[in-house]
């Protein structure tokens, strides 16, 4: 099923505003207002209640004249109308789509440096509006008294863009420290910031970053991912680092992306001023960037598969979710597709569905696995453990930016070198695959071509079957890009290598031995990983 065409319902819609409220920056204690504007979209003709979601645009200019306030100003720039392509999609498949004017936010929250980029005030803006469509749901008012009834609030979707992705994230934890929280299940952060080092747990998360972002160029939302996948130990929801190889940060809102309305609406100038990348630059020939268009239509995508699965329960799109469907062909370049290997999915399970054998958070790492085996490097001319700091991606020499703040290992060779990790006759039968992060190292000349290795698992009896990781992974590619240092878009990110454990028939799944991943297939080369586990999912 395309979760682009649009459904049976017709779409009706109430522009509202509820006043002012006041929010609070409690990093530096200062408190100012903000309105409560917006609008929800919602199935006209639908039988009974639709499950809702609310999307909340970034930080932006308010005012088309500048130097006005969004109280003064004559044009207003309005962000909350940016994403009418998926709440309209949405609301005719049955859902009840809010969306969120935010500009008095962005036109008084604080920078990183004295404040919380108005992380906090976003999520009291979230819930307010959250709290005054449940009283609508019950009672009406404001002119919505057909939505009485309407609105099913048992499971609430979120989305969020740039700063507002920051936003949604901590509404996740401000919400459940109100008296009376909402049921948030699923949040979708696209081309988030992470200035407040956020976690996101309990709900299915997705945190999207873009590899050709100009604004958050050292793709923040990865470091959100890394935070989240093992912060709490019973968590039920999974997660989800994706990275579409084209996109930059403004296209996902037709506002921000529009010719006529903004002196720059492709945000990438603003690193690369001439856009002469060679991957993300739009002036260089042969270069890997995405239109507009296309990027709208990939926001679509993900995000309306992403709610349709994970609020509406729409078992359809489990596939994608799952890492075992490719991406349609309308968001190739050529609208044809397979494009897989521009849309880089990471997936972790909820713990009960997975089992970790390596998750590298500490560096006995280098020794022992997190079930108890052995870990062994042969024949490496270096390895360890390293960590970036995020900004500016520091800290792993291997590759230095590297946009992945996760714990991990490195390893380089110049002959064939073989990691080995003991699984103690490990039953993996409730499995289906074997997963793990890699990045292959950019500046590492030996890398250009992309790499490659073999993966091995090895059972008690000695039994041993092999598969080669580019025949399961689109992402073992050399980074592209001039080099990041010199507005470049060159940044090494880890990402999934899923191989589903039916290639490796012939070992005995009661009873597995080992992994090993023998670097046989180049001559020297080097590359990052972490989360190496088994995982369930629907095949």
């Amino acid at each position: 099923m395309d979760p682009a065409e649009m459904g049976p319902y017709t779409v009706a819609e109430h522009e509202y505003d509820f006043g002012r409220m006041e929010v609070y920056d409690d990093k530096r204690d200062h408190t100012y207002e903000t309105t409560l504007h917006g609008y929800i979209q919602y199935p006209e003709d639908l039988d009974g209640s639709a499950p809702v979601v609310l999307l909340l645009h970034g930080r932006h200019g308010t005012c088309y004249d500048r130097g006005y306030t969004p109280d003064t100003c004559p044009t207003p720039i309005p962000s909350y109308r940016g994403y009418e392509y998926l709440s309209e999609n949405l609301a005719s498949h049955g859902y009840a789509v809010i969306s969120v004017d935010a500009n008095y936010i962005n036109a008084n929250d604080s920078g990183p440096t004295n404040g919380d980029s108005g992380a906090l005030q976003r999520a009291q803006l979230v819930v307010r509006h959250l709290d005054e469509f449940r009283e609508i749901n019950l009672a009406g008012g404001y002119g919505m008294d057909d939505l009485v009834g309407k609105l099913d609030m048992s499971a609430i979707g979120l989305m969020g863009h740039s700063r507002g992705g920051e936003g949604v994230n901590k509404t996740v934890t401000y919400n459940r420290t109100r008296p009376e929280p909402h049921n948030i299940v699923a949040v979708f952060s696209l081309a988030p910031t992470d200035y407040n080092t956020l976690t996101v747990a309990n709900v299915a998360f997705t945190a999207l970053a873009g590899y050709c972002d100009g604004d958050v160029e050292d793709l923040m939302g990865n470091f959100a991912f890394d935070t989240s996948r093992y912060a709490v130990s019973n968590d039920p929801y999974p997660k989800f680092q994706l990275i579409p190889m084209g996109a930059n940060h403004n296209f996902y809102n037709t506002y921000w992306a529009d010719e006529t309305l903004e002196s720059r609406p492709d945000d990438w100038s603003i690193w690369d001023r001439n856009q002469d990348d060679p991957h993300c630059g739009t002036a260089a020939a042969g270069n890997g960037r995405d239109t507009a268009e296309v990027q709208k239509a990939q926001g679509l995508f993900f995000m309306a598969s992403f709610f349709r699965y994970f609020v509406g329960g729409e078992t359809e799109f489990a596939g994608y979710w799952n890492g075992q469907a490719t991406v349609p062909g309308n968001i190739c370049p050529d609208g044809v597709g397979p494009c897989d290997d521009r849309y880089l999915l990471s997936v972790l399970a909820p713990p009960a569905d997975r089992l970790v054998v390596d998750d590298t958070l500490d560096p006995a790492s280098l020794f022992v696995n997190n079930l108890g085996g052995n870990v062994t490097f042969d024949g490496f001319s270096s390895f360890g453990v390293c960590q970036t700091n995020g900004r500016p991606g520091e800290g792993c020499a291997v590759a230095e930016p590297t946009f992945n703040t996760a714990e991990q290992l490195y390893m380089v060779w110049d002959t064939t070198a073989t990691y080995r990790t003991e699984l103690l006759g490990l039953n993996v039968v409730p499995y289906q695959v074997l997963s793990m992060r890699i990045g292959v190292s950019h500046g590492d000349l030996d890398n250009v071509d992309g790499q490659d290795f073999t993966i091995v698992l090895e059972d008690v009896a000695g039994n041993r079957v092999s598969v080669l990781a580019s025949d399961y992974s689109g992402a073992l590619f050399y980074p592209p890009g001039r080099a990041f240092a010199e507005s470049g878009s060159q940044k090494t990110v880890l990402n999934a290598v899923d191989v589903p454990l039916t290639a490796f028939e012939g070992v005995d799944y009661t009873q597995l031995n080992a992994i090993e991943l023998v670097f046989d297939q180049t001559a020297a080369g080097s590359v990052q990983m972490t989360d190496v586990l088994f995982q369930r999912v629907e095949l």
